[in-house]
């Protein structure tokens, strides 16, 4: 029989948990509320909970901050985090701080009852080894030994750009992982973030934003209905995207066509998408380089390069036409009128209204 408490600041989500829950097979006698990580704190002094499933963006504590002193000073306390925010901060805290289970919000009651059943397992695991009787996991394969050399050689795939031995990487890893584990959804979730963490390093380690490859986080989001086969697939190839994408920067970086860049920019500064970000992705080349490349090479940075070439011709629209100042706006690529005359004054020192009246 386990306690268990819930942390989040919304009501609604801590009843749907309680009412998702299967009592009787999972075995929680009691359940106790908490809106945020301090109340929290209080309740596990004095109730001592088994069992922690938590929000992680809350007033007050906040998740992250509860799940740090969960692994200081409670580390018997087992959490399971439960949040609606996608934000990879949170899911690598998370497993730095070994949380049993990360589940999106809304929350899925098979995958939420599966998460406080591998919770009462590894609990009960603790126990016996604490205790002194071996505890056998039946056809597992100890996760740190199954883990850890697969997480080497992917790390080192990554940081010399070789999709080859990524690909060795993935084969050699599959056949060691058993059946049983290949249909556990917690070890297909705890893969996927995994490999999260090992992309954000290799991120960092060549200085590149996963913008600058193509993607974003949310397209990265762990999914929950892929099978074992599935999400290895997906990994590889998001991986395999990355390293290609990365190393093409790495090559453009050398022989970047400045002069190129300025005439694109010439051709199409009057688009209303046109900005530092588009070219540098168009280049594949990061923003930060083609900055200080571009200021280099010709004074100014590349924004202020589109703003220049709008307002000069903004400039002659406005003295060789009677066009409305809207319609000159957006000609030379501002949707909005109001933040056009902004830059237009901040550019000429004076209205566009003085500028014709002259």
């Amino acid at each position: 029989m386990s306690t268990l408490l819930i942390v989040d600041d919304e009501s609604w989500a801590r009843e749907s948990v309680k009412a998702l829950i299967n009592h009787d097979e999972i075995g929680i006698t009691q359940i106790i509320e908490a809106t945020n990580g301090m109340e929290a704190i209080e309740f596990i002094n004095s109730l001592k909970p088994d069992f922690i499933i938590t929000d992680m963006k809350m007033p007050g504590m906040d998740g992250i901050r509860l799940l740090d002193i969960l692994v200081k000073e409670y580390p018997d306390i087992l959490a399971i985090v439960l949040s609606g925010y996608q934000d990879f901060m949170y899911t690598r805290q998370a497993i730095k701080s070994g949380v049993i289970e990360y589940l999106p919000k809304p929350v899925d009651e098979t995958e939420l009852n599966d998460a406080l059943r591998k919770a009462i397992f590894t609990k009960r695991k603790k126990q016996e080894q604490q205790i002194g009787y071996p505890f056998l996991i039946g056809e597992f394969i100890e996760l740190e030994e199954l883990i850890s050399p697969f997480r080497r050689t992917l790390s080192f795939s990554f940081k010399e750009l070789n999709v080859t031995q990524l690909s060795n990487s993935v084969n050699h890893f599959i056949p060691k992982v058993d059946a049983r584990l290949r249909h556990d959804s917690s070890f297909i979730a705890y893969l996927h973030q995994l490999f999260l963490i090992v992309l954000e390093e290799m991120l960092k380690e060549h200085k590149v934003k996963l913008e600058d490859v193509g993607l974003n986080w949310n397209q990265l989001c762990y999914q929950g209905k892929r099978t074992f086969e599935d999400e290895i697939t997906f990994l590889q190839q998001i991986g395999e995207q990355v390293i290609i994408a990365i190393d093409t920067i790495r090559k453009q970086k050398s022989k970047i066509n400045l002069d190129e860049i300025k005439q694109y920019i010439d051709d199409n500064f009057t688009l209303m998408n046109m900005s530092l970000d588009v070219i540098a992705k168009k280049y594949f080349v990061s923003k930060e380089y083609l900055t200080t490349a571009f200021k280099k090479k010709y004074g100014c940075n590349v924004t202020e390069y589109i703003i220049s070439s709008r307002m000069e011709m903004a400039k002659q629209l406005i003295l060789t036409t009677t066009l409305q100042y809207k319609s000159i706006a957006e000609m030379v690529g501002y949707e909005d009128v109001s933040y056009f005359y902004r830059v237009f004054k901040k550019y000429y020192g004076t209205s566009p209204g003085k500028i014709r009246k002259n």
